[in-house]
């Protein structure tokens, strides 16, 4: 079998290497780290895992597109990523990066290096709020590789010590790590800055963030801390001066993709609609492969009043998402519901054909699909057929319990769409008992009872439920205080069988099952059922600001009382 041939360019990578060898004088640094490749053209895989092995390297992983690297990502534990920044069907490396980074791929200690041909690329990954660790331009030489990941590797080994922590999502953990580092004034001080930032902001501590950017803005100008100073400020609700940033930090540099998705968001919760979708649809042209940000782009356009904007949106949305791990049923769904807004019922009636063919056999995607035909049914003016198959949709609701907030919004649509509010208001009421101190949620339904021309009723359901739920856990907490704890357990037990998605309510029991154990000892039951909610809370919400504070006396008191075999 003859060999493949080889772009000459970026052999140039394995000759010169070949003639250096001083790579191997000392300790290798390649040959315990797995590698991953991820390119396209499979003769350039071949060119860099030969330019690597040249090296020292002895464990190499392969993906030609972005979907099979996740699955790679999934599957091992990698210490080096080099990523094409042209990954074809509209992705691209920092797609990768940002999805990775999202789903919990990559250890801290991970280096993630983009490679391009193009010098377009170097300005766009630059400005990414997710900024892989280098990026090197095609063509270049094994000494230029090697002496860029050397660099990238020193530098994240420094960040070896918290993987752990991310991994399992001990946030505060990492943190304290972070401030240690800090101190200690290091070359790798301002990495960590970044890293802590970015944590604060994750797990909802606002003010330490804002604090940590103003002390490296006095420092240095540097985009990330803009970019994170940014965030804060809108986050502690100071919309001028987080508007004013985000103007500023896009006119310094357009490609900062982030920055355009919070002005949205900052426009949209001021109700100026035109402006949040202007920056949504300038987004949408400079980074056309972001599912997120189309389905954002529909959902403005939509609560906007302009249904061709929305419609088209909802379409790439459902389209790009079918190659990436953002695809839902509740997708189809919302296209068909803007096509048949815009008279296009043989276009939603295609929508609903793709639904049933891509999720033949699977439970959610069936139901979805007779929730949507439900839709063009009653549309078409067949409100027998079109009840029939609500009623159908809902006696399966219950068994149903990897349905998201957003399908069963869908459904709670549908049934006050077809007069049926007490189905809808009792799907609805759910939601909102299960999610009230979630805002994002609530608003979104505000949007839906609004758009149905239900907004008095609706914002005395939402106000009904959110009140109802704030009673019952202020006076399971007020037993709890008094020293009731068995009685506040019960109570938080109770609820919980009524509302078992109640991210509140799993960890006031958690708190409450921590303070019985302190007081009266070890409780064999309440502790393997706080258990099971702490991990169900760190599977939905990891970055839940209570939920870091309990895994932190969660560890004390496991530690406390050796039952090892309840460590998180």
């Amino acid at each position: 079998m003859s060999e493949q041939p080889i772009h000459s360019s970026t052999f140039n990578a394995i000759t010169s290497v070949q003639k250096s060898r001083h790579h191997k004088e000392y300790s290798n640094p390649y040959a315990k780290k797995q590698f991953l490749i991820v390119d396209s053209v499979p003769e350039m895989q071949r060119a860099l895992a030969m330019t690597l092995a040249s090296f020292g390297a002895e464990k190499v992983e392969y993906a030609g597109k972005a979907s099979d690297a996740l699955v790679k990502l999934m599957r091992y534990d990698f210490d080096v990523v080099l990523c094409d920044f042209d990954l074809g069907t509209g992705n691209d490396g920092l797609y990768l990066l940002e999805e990775a980074k999202e789903r919990n791929l990559l250890k801290q200690s991970c280096v993630f290096m983009i490679v391009s041909g193009e010098r377009r690329a170097a300005k766009v990954i630059s400005a990414a709020e997710l900024v892989p660790d280098d990026y090197l331009l095609k063509p270049f030489t094994g000494e230029v590789l090697a002496e860029r990941l050397e660099r990238a590797m020193r530098r994240r080994d420094a960040f070896r010590f918290v993987d752990e922590a991310l991994m399992n999502h001990e946030y505060l953990a990492a943190i304290d790590a972070c401030n240690k580092k800090i101190g200690e004034r290091s070359e790798f001080t301002l990495d960590f800055m970044k890293l802590k930032g970015s944590l604060s902001l994750k797990i909802g501590d606002y003010d330490t963030a804002r604090a940590l950017y103003e002390q490296v803005l006095k420092i240095r100008e540097l985009p990330w801390a803009q970019l994170g100073m940014a965030k804060s400020l809108a986050s502690l609700k100071q919309v001028e001066p987080a508007l004013a940033m985000f103007h500023h930090i896009v006119m310094e540099n357009e490609h900062v993709m982030e920055a355009y998705d919070w002005l949205a968001r900052l426009y949209q919760g001021n109700h100026e609609l035109a402006q949040a979708q202007q920056v949504l649809k300038r987004a949408t042209e400079l980074s056309p492969a972001t599912v997120r940000r189309h389905k954002a782009l529909a959902e403005v356009a939509l609560e906007n009043g302009d249904l061709a904007q929305a419609k088209d949106a909802y379409g790439t949305t459902l389209e790009l998402s079918k190659a990436s791990w953002h695809r839902n049923p509740v997708l189809y769904a919302t296209l068909a519901r803007t096509q048949l807004a815009c008279g296009e019922k043989g276009e939603a009636m295609k929508t609903l054909a793709s639904l049933r063919r891509d999720y033949k056999y699977k439970p959610e995607g069936e139901w979805m699909a007779d929730v949507l035909d439900s839709q063009i049914q009653q549309h078409s003016g067949n409100k027998q057929q079109a009840e029939k198959l609500l009623q159908s949709a809902a006696e399966r609701l219950p068994q149903l319990d990897k349905l998201s907030a957003e399908e069963k919004m869908e459904f709670a649509r549908t049934c006050y769409a077809q007069g049926q509010k007490v189905l809808g208001d009792g799907v609805a009421s759910q939601l909102i008992r299960n999610n009230h101190d979630n805002e994002l949620l609530l608003q979104r339904l505000s949007t839906m009872f609004d758009q149905l021309g239900m907004a008095d009723a609706g914002a005395d359901l939402i106000m009904h439920n959110v009140q109802g739920m704030v009673d019952l856990n202020n006076k399971a907490v007020r037993e709890a205080q008094a020293g009731e704890h068995d009685k506040a357990i019960a109570m938080f037990q109770q609820a919980l069988q009524e509302m078992p998605d109640s991210i509140q309510l799993m960890l006031n029991l958690v708190n409450a099952v921590i303070a019985q154990v302190h007081l009266k000892g070890w409780h064999e039951s309440h502790v393997r059922q706080a258990y099971d909610y702490l991990q169900k809370v760190r599977q939905v919400a990891p970055t839940n600001n209570k939920l870091q504070k309990l895994m932190q006396a969660w560890r004390l008191l496991i530690e406390q009382h050796d039952k090892r075999e309840f460590l998180l």
